[in-house]
Order: structure tokens, then sequence, then C-alpha cells
């Protein structure tokens, strides 16, 4: 069933952390006129944004609101797979298996390291890479475990709100970025030193319609990556849903069950 896109007023970034730190942080955007408006962002303010707060909180905004987290929300095919003794990745009859079967085809080499693990990696990553030349955060790499056992966590606790492809999206900011404003940027936003500078006067002061409400300082995310990682996630949704972006044509019944990371298209970018 699809969903009427020009409802979503209210707009959702969560730059999520791991469930027992401090380094989650939200972002809420109002459409307005000409674009979208910063009308909340922080940290936790004191209180971190814990599980019990945070679903509590994205509940509270549901109603019109599209949610854009930046973690996986799908598990890859292998951890979803419910067959008892594995046939290999040759014999599985899995669509996403066989999706990576006929690219690892083109790429392996017999005693070199395989080109994909469809434990580890979804397709969307694969595209993301290949096609995009953006390198992605492997679903269950070495690090994002515990990002994507939260996340999983959290789409079931916001399932009777939040619909995956309806109105909760996977993003990422670094894509994000790099699909609007280029690779430079997207590469110098983060660990760089002027990561302010170009937070500031090429990313906060350039997207299209984005303005910030009282009170809330566009300096505040210029020096902490989570703030506007969130901020960037929450334009992200307001981008989808005004443009009303749609997965790709080839793959699309793959890329609805195995997850999708959604950015600009290519003619958004530039």
């Amino acid at each position: 069933m699809s969903t009427d896109r020009s409802t979503f007023r209210t707009f959702l970034g969560v730059a999520l952390g791991g469930g027992k730190g401090k380094h989650t942080a939200v972002a809420l955007l109002r459409a307005q006129a000409d674009g979208v408006v910063v009308e909340k962002y922080d940290t936790g303010d004191g209180q971190p944004w814990f599980d019990g707060r945070l679903v509590g909180f994205l509940k509270e905004h549901a109603g019109d609101a599209v949610l854009a987290i930046d973690a996986p929300l799908s598990l890859t095919a292998c951890a979803r797979c419910r067959v008892p003794v594995c046939p290999g990745m040759s014999d599985c009859i899995d669509p996403t298996v066989k999706w990576f079967t006929a690219r690892a085809n083109g790429h392996a080499v017999l005693g070199k390291k395989p080109p994909y693990t469809p434990y580890t990696q979804r397709a969307t990553d694969i595209v993301l890479h290949e096609e995009e030349g953006i390198l992605p955060r492997e679903t269950l790499g070495q690090g994002m475990g515990p990002l994507t056992a939260r996340a999983a966590f959290l789409t079931r606790a916001l399932a009777a709100h939040y619909r995956l492809n309806e109105n909760l999206i996977e993003v990422y900011p670094k894509a994000t970025l790099w699909k609007l404003l280029g690779a430079n940027v997207a590469r110098s936003y983060k660990r760089h030193h002027a990561q302010a500078a170009v937070r500031l006067a090429k990313v906060l002061g350039e997207l299209p319609g984005l303005s910030f409400g009282p009170g809330q300082w566009r300096e505040r995310g210029v020096q902490n990556d989570h703030l506007f990682d969130a901020v960037i996630c929450a334009y992200t949704a307001h981008l989808w849903a005004r443009d009303r972006w749609q997965l790709p044509e080839a793959g699309r019944d793959v890329f609805s069950v195995d997850g999708w990371i959604w950015t600009p298209p290519r003619s958004a970018a530039g």
C-alpha cells in the first residue's frame, strides 16, 4: 500500500549511537512554505536518548512524520535465514543470495578474498559502493553489530507507528552529502582540519530550504558530529517525501526485502 507523502509535515532524524552510550542525537524539522526549519535538535540535553525516552519521543511525533535513521533497518540475508542446514551460496535459492551470487561471479578469483559476504552485507551496501562510489558501513561488519541490533529493536518497538519505506527510512548522511554537494564535501565534513568551515559554509549554508528556528543555533551542529548527522538524516527524509523517491526498478524485489539506504537520485546531485 503506497503512502501519500504530501501529508508528511514533520521530519525526524536519528543519528543512532549504542543503546548504553550517550552519542545518539535527534533532530526534528517542520515543513514550511519554502522548505524545512530545524525546530529541535539535541543529544538529550543531559538526559541521553536511551531506548525508553527515544521510543517515547518518536511515538509522540508519529502522526505526520517521516523517521530517518542512520543505521541498518534490516538484517542480512543469512541472518534472516531459517533453513537449518546451509546449502552454500552457490546453491541457495534465496533471491537476495542469488543476487549476490550473480554479482560475485563477475569478480571472483580463485584463492582471493571473496568480494561479497551475504552474512555481513546487504545488496544496498554493494550498490552504494559499486554504482555510486560510496563506501558504506557493512551491516554486520566490525563495530556495526551493536548499532544494527539496536536498530532492529527500535524497528520492532515502533512498528505500530512506523513502517519501513512508508514512513520509516534508512539513510546515510555521508551519502546524502556526496550526492547533493559532491565527494569533497562528503569526505571532509568529519575528521578534517577544516570540518567546521565545511559544515557551516558548504553544508548548512547551502542546503536548499534548510533554516534554523529560534534557539536552534547552527553552531551546535557545526561542533558536534551526532547533531550534524541528525539534521542531515531529517533533511534527507524531507527530500524523500517531497520528491517521492522510489526504489530502483532493477532489483526492486530484492531491495524491498533486503533493505535500502535512501540517497538523493543522480539528478539531484551537484
